[in-house]
Protein backbone atom coordinates (compact mmCIF):
# COMPACT_ATOMS: atom_id res chain seq x y z
CA UNK A 1 0.00 0.00 0.00
CA UNK A 2 1.88 3.42 -0.58
CA UNK A 3 1.92 6.15 1.45
CA UNK A 4 -1.19 8.05 -0.22
CA UNK A 5 -3.69 4.73 0.00
CA UNK A 6 -2.68 4.47 3.68
CA UNK A 7 -3.79 8.08 4.21
CA UNK A 8 -7.15 7.40 2.19
CA UNK A 9 -8.13 4.35 4.83
CA UNK A 10 -6.73 6.85 7.91
CA UNK A 11 -9.44 9.85 6.11
CA UNK A 12 -12.08 6.80 5.21
CA UNK A 13 -11.79 5.25 9.03
CA UNK A 14 -11.68 8.33 10.66
CA UNK A 15 -15.14 8.70 8.86
CA UNK A 16 -16.49 5.84 10.31
CA UNK A 17 -15.27 5.99 13.59
CA UNK A 18 -16.60 9.40 13.95
CA UNK A 19 -20.38 7.89 12.78
CA UNK A 20 -19.76 5.08 15.54
CA UNK A 21 -18.97 7.52 18.02
CA UNK A 22 -22.14 9.61 17.28
CA UNK A 23 -23.97 6.06 16.81
CA UNK A 24 -22.67 5.54 20.72
CA UNK A 25 -23.06 8.70 21.61
CA UNK A 26 -27.30 7.98 20.82
CA UNK A 27 -27.17 4.09 22.12
CA UNK A 28 -25.40 5.17 25.55
CA UNK A 29 -28.36 7.95 25.62
CA UNK A 30 -30.94 5.43 25.69
CA UNK A 31 -29.15 3.00 27.66
CA UNK A 32 -28.70 5.54 30.14
CA UNK A 33 -32.66 6.04 30.37
CA UNK A 34 -33.68 2.64 30.50
CA UNK A 35 -30.94 1.11 33.07
CA UNK A 36 -33.05 0.34 35.79
CA UNK A 37 -29.39 -0.30 37.94
CA UNK A 38 -28.69 2.87 38.99
CA UNK A 39 -24.32 2.18 39.13
CA UNK A 40 -25.18 1.41 35.33
CA UNK A 41 -27.42 3.96 34.33
CA UNK A 42 -24.36 6.71 35.88
CA UNK A 43 -21.83 4.58 33.88
CA UNK A 44 -24.02 5.28 30.83
CA UNK A 45 -24.08 8.93 31.33
CA UNK A 46 -20.09 8.54 31.66
CA UNK A 47 -20.20 6.80 28.04
CA UNK A 48 -22.20 8.99 26.46
CA UNK A 49 -19.88 12.12 27.82
CA UNK A 50 -16.83 10.17 26.69
CA UNK A 51 -18.14 9.23 23.61
CA UNK A 52 -18.96 13.13 23.01
CA UNK A 53 -15.28 13.74 23.71
CA UNK A 54 -14.04 11.14 21.30
CA UNK A 55 -16.38 11.94 18.60
CA UNK A 56 -14.55 15.85 18.93
CA UNK A 57 -11.37 14.66 18.55
CA UNK A 58 -12.31 12.67 15.40
CA UNK A 59 -13.63 15.67 14.06
CA UNK A 60 -10.53 17.71 14.75
CA UNK A 61 -8.18 14.61 13.17
CA UNK A 62 -10.13 14.93 9.78
CA UNK A 63 -9.81 18.62 10.00
CA UNK A 64 -6.18 18.39 10.59
CA UNK A 65 -5.97 15.88 7.12
CA UNK A 66 -8.31 18.43 5.68
CA UNK A 67 -11.41 16.79 5.42
CA UNK A 68 -15.05 18.11 6.64
CA UNK A 69 -17.58 15.22 8.35
CA UNK A 70 -19.59 13.25 5.73
CA UNK A 71 -22.87 11.32 6.44
CA UNK A 72 -21.27 7.77 6.32
CA UNK A 73 -22.59 5.58 8.72
CA UNK A 74 -20.49 2.93 10.65
CA UNK A 75 -22.21 -0.08 9.89
CA UNK A 76 -20.27 -2.52 12.12
CA UNK A 77 -21.69 -0.02 14.87
CA UNK A 78 -24.92 0.17 13.09
CA UNK A 79 -24.87 -3.78 13.86
CA UNK A 80 -24.16 -3.84 17.16
CA UNK A 81 -27.09 -1.53 18.06
CA UNK A 82 -29.32 -3.67 15.98
CA UNK A 83 -28.43 -6.68 17.99
CA UNK A 84 -28.17 -4.85 21.62
CA UNK A 85 -32.24 -3.74 20.32
CA UNK A 86 -33.01 -7.46 19.67
CA UNK A 87 -31.72 -8.30 22.81
CA UNK A 88 -33.90 -5.55 24.37
CA UNK A 89 -36.95 -6.64 22.73
CA UNK A 90 -36.46 -10.61 24.53
CA UNK A 91 -35.37 -9.44 27.50
CA UNK A 92 -37.61 -9.14 30.70
CA UNK A 93 -37.12 -6.87 33.07
CA UNK A 94 -34.27 -8.53 35.21
CA UNK A 95 -32.59 -9.04 31.95
CA UNK A 96 -33.21 -5.71 30.40
CA UNK A 97 -29.69 -4.51 32.38
CA UNK A 98 -27.72 -7.68 31.78
CA UNK A 99 -28.32 -6.84 27.45
CA UNK A 100 -27.60 -3.15 28.38
CA UNK A 101 -24.32 -3.95 30.00
CA UNK A 102 -23.51 -6.34 26.87
CA UNK A 103 -24.02 -4.08 24.33
CA UNK A 104 -22.45 -1.29 25.98
CA UNK A 105 -19.39 -2.86 26.55
CA UNK A 106 -19.44 -4.57 23.08
CA UNK A 107 -19.58 -1.20 21.74
CA UNK A 108 -16.48 0.10 24.11
CA UNK A 109 -14.35 -3.00 22.53
CA UNK A 110 -15.54 -2.03 19.29
CA UNK A 111 -13.78 1.03 20.03
CA UNK A 112 -10.78 0.07 21.34
CA UNK A 113 -9.84 -2.43 18.46
CA UNK A 114 -10.86 0.74 15.78
CA UNK A 115 -8.86 3.45 17.87
CA UNK A 116 -5.75 1.05 17.82
CA UNK A 117 -5.77 0.62 14.45
CA UNK A 118 -5.88 4.43 13.83
CA UNK A 119 -2.93 5.06 16.59
CA UNK A 120 -0.75 2.37 14.60
CA UNK A 121 -1.61 4.28 11.28
CA UNK A 122 -1.40 7.69 12.65
CA UNK A 123 2.12 6.79 14.36
CA UNK A 124 3.06 5.24 10.73
CA UNK A 125 1.82 8.91 8.78
CA UNK A 126 3.44 10.57 10.84
CA UNK A 127 0.33 12.21 12.97
CA UNK A 128 2.16 11.71 16.56
CA UNK A 129 -0.57 13.63 18.13
CA UNK A 130 -3.26 11.92 16.68
CA UNK A 131 -1.81 8.68 18.13
CA UNK A 132 -1.51 9.88 21.72
CA UNK A 133 -5.13 11.26 21.72
CA UNK A 134 -5.91 7.57 20.41
CA UNK A 135 -3.76 5.97 22.92
CA UNK A 136 -5.71 7.84 26.03
CA UNK A 137 -8.81 7.17 24.32
CA UNK A 138 -8.08 3.30 24.11
CA UNK A 139 -7.63 3.73 28.01
CA UNK A 140 -10.32 5.95 28.33
CA UNK A 141 -12.62 2.92 26.85
CA UNK A 142 -10.66 0.29 28.62
CA UNK A 143 -11.20 1.98 32.32
CA UNK A 144 -15.24 2.12 31.61
CA UNK A 145 -15.23 -1.32 30.34
CA UNK A 146 -13.46 -2.40 33.33
CA UNK A 147 -16.10 -0.20 35.54
CA UNK A 148 -19.25 -2.13 33.83
CA UNK A 149 -17.77 -5.45 34.51
CA UNK A 150 -17.27 -4.67 38.18
CA UNK A 151 -21.05 -3.23 38.19
CA UNK A 152 -22.49 -6.27 36.24
CA UNK A 153 -20.70 -8.99 38.53
CA UNK A 154 -21.65 -6.72 41.51
CA UNK A 155 -25.38 -6.28 41.13
CA UNK A 156 -26.82 -6.71 37.40
CA UNK A 157 -25.69 -10.34 36.72
CA UNK A 158 -26.83 -11.35 40.01
CA UNK A 159 -30.11 -9.99 39.76
CA UNK A 160 -31.04 -11.68 36.74
CA UNK A 161 -29.98 -14.58 37.82
CA UNK A 162 -31.92 -14.59 40.66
Amino acid sequence: MSKAAYMEWYKAGSHAVRSACEQGIAAASKAEQHFTDSDAKALAGDGRTMLERHQKAFVGFLADIGEQPNDFVDQIMKGIGEGVGLSLEAAEEPEIDVALVTGEQTGLHYFIAAYGAHGAAAKALGMPAHAETLEQMIEECHALDRRYTDVAEASVNPAAAA
